[in-house]
């Protein structure tokens, strides 16, 4: 959930749809770069035996 103070704070978000109004701040702080490098990175798996 996007704070409303965020919302009204975009320019032209009154002439935005709600959509794309609610929507931009979370592009904004989205780092798909790095989150393409995590995913890329080798993944090792460890199971441990119960006891």
């Amino acid at each position: 959930m996007i704070d409303i103070k965020v919302l009204d704070g975009l320019k032209f978000n009154e002439v935005l749809p709600p959509d794309l109004v609610a929507a931009t701040p979370a592009e904004r702080i989205a780092d798909a770069d790095g989150a393409l490098a995590v995913l890329r990175e080798p993944m090792t798996w460890i199971n441990s035996s119960p006891s």
